[in-house]
């Protein structure tokens, strides 16, 4: 945790630290924060707008002079990583209990949380698809 000039606080977790892409690491936060539970998938645009936004602010703060267009395309573009996600859920879909980042958790709210941050991703896979053909 480190203070800001202005006085706000920063936290660091840096416990998944590789090298990676630009926007890769917010592109896996987003999704992630509804397949664990964290966030609900029907508030996914706002909270990809909001990441995605302070992404940027962050990357200008520190000097990054790029694209925007570009790191919002890699962010959109990682979403393929999630391909193997969804044969692994439904292969378990007939389990009698579920769990989501280490603790029981409801079935039908599960795959419906993870079912709309699936279409989510595919949009934004499609998405991406469309800005790269250009």
């Amino acid at each position: 945790m480190i203070r800001r000039p202005t006085g706000e606080l920063a936290v660091f977790d840096w416990s998944f630290m590789g090298d990676g892409a630009l926007g890769e690491d917010i592109g896996n936060y987003i999704p992630d924060a509804v397949f664990d539970l964290f966030w609900p998938a029907e508030q996914l645009p706002e909270l990809a707008d909001t990441c995605v936004s302070n992404y940027l602010d962050g990357l200008y703060e520190a000097g990054w002079r790029g694209d925007a267009d570009q790191v919002r395309l890699a962010v959109m573009a990682s979403g393929v990583k999630y391909a193997w996600l969804l044969p692994g859920l439904l292969s378990r879909a007939s389990d009698t209990t579920h769990s989501a980042y280490h603790r029981a958790v409801d079935t039908q709210q599960l795959f419906h949380q993870r079912g709309q941050a699936f279409l989510f991703i595919a949009n934004w896979c499609a998405e991406a698809l469309t800005q790269v053909r250009r």
